[in-house]
């Protein structure tokens, strides 16, 4: 089946694989060649892709949703990247600035839903980095 990630910026991926580990709102699902149509949406974390041959590969997605749809799988998320292209300290930074903005809120005028998905995206990349940091 095809698998394409699209982000606002650029096509992540496009090829053909056996199966896909999405990180959906109700919990992870996997999807195989000829699933049936299925549209859901998609939160930030890991996105497992099963290439043809059985090797495994992780990107990093967050917040958008995935088609499934005559062995076509579309996921349109905000972000995505191979999780070996995370970078650890950046990562860090941005979890540790996501928590000082959530911790100031009592002071400031923030943006509540804002920030705590920003906090949600800057934990994942973070466990995943760390995960896949060799």
């Amino acid at each position: 089946m095809r698998l394409l990630v699209i982000t606002p910026e650029k096509v992540v991926l496009d090829r053909e694989v056996d199966s896909v580990r999405i990180p959906g709102t109700e919990g992870s699902f996997g999807v195989l060649s000829h699933h049936a149509p299925l549209l859901a949406a998609v939160e930030p974390g890991e996105l497992t892709v099963t290439e043809k041959g059985g090797n495994h590969t992780s990107f990093f997605v967050a917040d958008g949703f995935v088609e499934v749809g005559k062995n076509v799988v579309r996921l349109v998320v905000d972000s995505g990247e191979p999780v070996t292209d995370i970078d650890l300290k950046r990562a860090e930074e941005s979890e540790k600035r996501a928590r000082e903005r959530l911790a100031a809120r009592v002071k400031t005028d923030i943006d509540l839903p804002r920030a705590e998905g920003a906090l949600r995206r800057a934990l994942q990349r973070t466990k995943l980095a760390r995960k896949y940091r060799m």
